[in-house]
């Protein structure tokens, strides 16, 4: 391949007469000469050709075609040559700034100038580079200044304004924004505004530098002048979120279903890579195209959404404030990544630190904390603390690179390798002044720094919940509700069939605030005590997708203070379909500062219609729990903390449908404790839960309604499950109901 590509690349450098102005034609040619030179996979033959070429510029040293000429084929070799181009890379460079001393009005030497500082800058030494980067004077730099001639020779030349901006976009420290963003306005206002490429770059660039508005009219520029619709419609998205603009999420699903392009579907697909699970990724690219795509994407945030009961988008908008952050706090200075052995945790991604990507899946933690020590590499440390005291804490180490952060299991591994090794059998003062600056995150972390006991299995015990916690978080994602002060409710739930309008089954949940928790305000007339209390109650399919919603402000009253182990109990109620669904329930205070989000996601809900046999759920409850319901004639009591004194009586409330009226059936009450045989089982042996009630009754029509008194006898305190089976003697049908509960002290 590569000897039929020589003799045209030959007539090409011929046919690139020098002139005193670069006109069309020429830079035609020239761009021809860098396509056939992409071509070239023969080194040997590139050299020889640059042999030549050297020869000829020895006597004609003042033609800036021969500079160009060479500078493009250094260029090439220097790609070939991989990690061992730089002297080619540099041989280029001088050879397209000869070029400009010859003809600084030409854009071509500032073009392929530009081109080769910035690969310079992709193979320099990390630690120089870092350190001629703050200087402002890296090879990046250099390039940024170099496009930026190229456009200012001639602000119709695209291909130059586009790569200044993505140099721009680029940069690791202090980018050359604002000479990228005065090229893309004097190429947008020339012939050059009709290129696509060039009113993207103007988007991203002035989107980059704080001017929402104007890099939205440039993305809608982008799309007037015929840019792929899914790109520029997401770009809009992403500038619309970080401006907080009206209609962002509508302009990213439409975005989806317009994406037809591999850079359309490229570019949505790496932003849900920040977050997905891998099946979830699969799932995406299985997906077709247009509306079907759409959807998907709908359903993957709602899903999330409903997580922790947030407002239809809310997910998606977040998602976008981090990436947003994540920019500015934890782009990659560099993309050269170096590992250490103890930086277990590696990924191919080259845009943000394993900050960025802890951050893009979980947000801001919840506390943070660092230590300065000699002969202590820069370090982070993120503690989120999760419901039920299972917190997530992820350590940080830059070593070499001050500004690339990465993940490592022990906080000891800061130290290094060698150092977190001896730790394990010796009291090591650097470990345990580093342990006292995390104090706080836990009992580990107080103990390797307060010396009690061995430190090797507390090290080894923290080294193994941050390998899961390093596991758990770069493959997962949240939006947890955080409130200052927890509410500590307690919710339980039954379902029930239709009663008055309702024309389904009714999802009941009863909940149970503790008085201490909630501050009351006094009312209208200083009498009395108020507590207002917001209810979300979302119910959701298997899948995560919203099937219900409940949105309510409620202001429960009463003569004085709830005062002492009182609770402030209610009751919500939501008609639902049936299935297997899930719900959140969120309570919280008016002004945001209490409250605590309650779960379930096991909930099977039958079809409560009576044209078949099947039973509602099992309401338990007692007297003096201070809650009823009141539905037709019936007045059901509840129980929402599910406690019962021993020696009581548990209230149980039961509906049976499907059966025609004056039907028999047959019910059996079983009692058994959990954790181990019951006290009735001793009593009457067998390995089987003991019948404490046992009946034959009629129906009352396709809905028959029971009231039953369970007298708890000698149970004593423990959690127990009482269980209800009806049966249909015609049938032989079974339906058993059961529900848990504890038995208390009598007070």
């Amino acid at each position: 391949m590569t000897r039929t590509r020589i003799p045209v690349l030959g007539a090409l450098l011929a046919s690139a007469l020098p002139l005193a102005a670069q006109a069309p034609a020429e830079r035609a040619a020239i761009e021809r000469l860098r396509d056939s030179l992409a071509g070239v996979t023969d080194s040997s033959a590139l050299k020889r050709l640059e042999a030549g070429l050297i020869e000829q510029a020895k006597r004609d040293r003042d033609d800036p075609m021969i500079h160009l000429r060479l500078g493009w084929i250094a260029y090439r070799l220097g790609e070939l040559a991989g990690k061992g181009g730089k002297p080619h890379l540099e041989d280029a460079a001088g050879e397209f700034e000869w070029a400009t001393e010859l003809r600084p009005e030409w854009p071509h030497p500032w073009f392929g100038l530009g081109h080769a500082e910035l690969a310079l800058g992709e193979h320099a030494v990390i630690a120089i580079e870092n350190l001629r980067q703050q200087l402002g004077k890296d090879y990046l730099s250099k390039a940024a200044r170099a496009f930026a001639r190229a456009t200012e020779a001639d602000p119709a030349f695209a291909q130059a304004t586009i790569d200044l901006a993505t140099t721009a976009l680029g940069q690791r420290i202090r980018p050359r924004l604002d000479v990228a963003l005065e090229a893309v306005r004097l190429a947008v206002a020339s012939p050059a505004g009709a290129n696509p490429g060039v009113q993207l770059a103007r988007g991203r660039i002035e989107r980059e530098v704080g001017e929402v508005d104007s890099a939205l009219v440039g993305f809608q520029a982008f799309l007037a002048v015929g840019g792929d619709s899914g790109v520029g419609m997401l770009e809009l998205a992403r500038t619309r979120y970080v401006g907080r603009r009206p209609g962002a999420r509508a302009t990213y699903l439409d975005g989806a279903r317009a994406a037809r392009s591999p850079e359309a579907l490229a570019a949505y697909r790496a932003d849900l890579s920040w977050i997905a699970t891998g099946a979830e990724l699969e799932a995406f690219d299985s997906v077709a195209a247009g509306e079907a795509r759409r959807a998907w994407l709908r359903q993957f945030w709602e899903q999330r959404d409903f997580e922790s009961a947030r407002d239809s988008g809310e997910r998606l908008a977040e998602h976008y404030r981090r990436w947003f952050y994540a920019r500015r706090n934890f782009f990659l200075v560099s993309r050269h990544r170096h590992y250490d052995i103890t930086e277990v945790h590696r990924t191919d991604q080259r845009e943000f630190d394993d900050r960025g990507l802890i951050y893009l899946r979980h947000g801001e933690p919840d506390q943070r904390a660092s230590h300065v020590g000699v002969g202590v590499e820069p370090n982070l440390s993120w503690l989120y603390r999760r419901p039920g005291g299972d917190d997530q804490v992820f350590h940080f180490v830059a070593r070499e690179d001050v500004q690339d952060y990465k993940l490592v299991e022990s906080l000891a591994d800061v130290l290094g390798f060698g150092t977190a090794v001896r730790a394990q059998g010796a009291r090591d003062p650097r470990v345990a002044e580093l342990y006292s600056s995390r104090a706080d995150f836990g009992p580990a972390y107080r103990r390797v720094a307060d010396g009690m006991g061995a430190p090797g299995p507390v090290l080894a015990e923290e080294r193994r919940v941050g390998r899961r916690a390093i596991a758990l978080g770069t493959q997962s994602d949240s939006y947890d509700r955080r409130f200052a002060a927890p509410l500590a409710a307690v919710a339980g739930d039954f379902v029930v069939g239709p009663d008055g309008a309702d024309a389904g089954q009714v999802i009941h949940v009863v909940f149970a605030v503790p008085a201490g928790r909630l501050a009351p305000t006094a009312g209208a007339d200083g009498s009395g005590a108020r507590y207002p209390l917001h209810f979300r109650l979302v119910v959701a399919d298997s899948a995560g997708r919203p099937v219900a919603r409940l949105d309510t402000l409620r202001v429960f009253t009463a003569r004085e203070p709830l005062r002492g182990s009182s609770y402030l109990v209610g009751r919500l109620a939501l008609e639902v379909p049936p299935g297997a669904l899930r719900y959140r329930l969120l309570i919280s205070t008016p002004d945001g500062t209490g409250g605590d989000l309650i779960a379930r996601d096991s909930l099977v809900v039958p079809r409560l219609e009576g044209r078949r046999f099947t039973a509602s759920d099992l309401v338990m409850g007692r007297e003096g729990s201070g809650l009823v319901w009141t539905r037709a004639r019936d007045t059901v009591l509840l129980n929402p903390l599910d406690r019962v004194p021993e020696g009581g009586t548990v209230e149980l409330y039961y509906e049976v449908y499907g059966l025609t009226r004056a039907s028999p059936y047959h019910t059996v009450v079983r009692l058994e404790r959990e954790g181990g045989r019951s006290l009735f089982g001793r009593l009457f042996g067998g390995g089987r839960a003991p019948v404490l009630l046992e009946f034959d009754a009629a129906a009352d029509g396709p809905v028959t309604r029971v009231h039953r008194g369970v007298a708890l006898g000698d149970a004593g305190r423990g959690t127990y499950r009482l269980s209800v089976t009806v049966t249909d003697p015609l049938t032989e049908q079974t339906v058993t109901r059961t529900r848990r509960f504890e038995v208390v002290a009598r007070q």
